[in-house]
């Protein structure tokens, strides 16, 4: 259990999402302070995206600024399902449409014949990300770690080199109809200044609960992330 972890709660979805791009735009000013740039790594979902709208008025160095993805759906860049396309409608646009930005999807037919593209383009990455933005399914999977999925164990190693790893969910009951997927490791995850897991709902809050006093990561995903000491980790929530 790590008893020094602590979950933010507020009482909206609105006042969640102010608390949440207030606290990424100060990490993000603080690394472009210390570096003269800064590498941001977002999740997909609707939870996020009034974060993102916010967040996109930061009065920030954009253009000093690398986005990238915690993961993505093996899809067209436009389709409605994409990460990279709510990240273009809602993050990299008003102030922010000047910062850089590194997609996961490429032109290769399968996530498992692009993942050696993609782990040489998210090389190219400041590190340690200075902050990496995740989200939480009801199952305790991040990014596209689900457990069950192929090959998850990998994928969750602390000790893989990895950055990116091709995931295959299918069968996994909250993957949905896209279950290919590209992913950060676990170790790439954490490989980060600062992880903020932005949760809603009182079923994902006993989620979390329950994984900081049980640390059973082949179970529950998202207790790698809370019971690990290496790296800060910041949960915020809304009913």
């Amino acid at each position: 259990m790590n008893k020094n972890i602590r979950i933010k709660k507020y009482t909206s979805h609105q006042e969640l999402a102010f608390a949440v791009a207030n606290r990424c735009e100060y990490q993000l000013k603080t690394a472009l302070s210390k570096n003269d740039n800064a590498s941001f790594i977002v999740p997909g979902g609707t939870t996020p995206a009034p974060v993102f709208e916010q967040l996109s008025h930061a009065p920030l160095d954009w253009s000093k600024i690398t986005i990238g993805l915690s993961d993505e759906r093996w899809l067209a860049p436009d389709h409605p399902q994409s990460n990279q396309r709510l990240i273009s409608e809602t993050l990299r646009t008003n102030k922010a449409e000047h910062a850089k930005f590194f997609p996961m999807k490429n032109s290769c037919t399968t996530a498992f014949e692009g993942e050696a593209n993609c782990n040489s383009e998210y090389k190219q990455f400041h590190t340690p990300f200075s902050l990496t933005m995740l989200g939480m399914g009801t199952d305790g999977h991040f990014a596209s770690l689900f457990p069950n999925s192929k090959p998850f164990e990998q994928a969750i190693n602390p000790n893989n080199r990895q950055t990116c790893v091709a995931i295959d969910a299918t069968g996994c009951p909250v993957a949905g109809d896209y279950p290919k997927r590209m992913s950060l490791t676990l170790s790439a995850i954490l490989n980060s200044e600062l992880i903020i897991l932005l949760i809603t709902g009182e079923e994902k809050l006993l989620v979390i609960e329950q994984a900081i006093e049980n640390n059973n990561p082949l179970v529950t995903p998202v207790s790698a992330l809370v019971n690990q000491t290496k790296t800060p980790v910041e949960i915020y929530w809304s009913e």
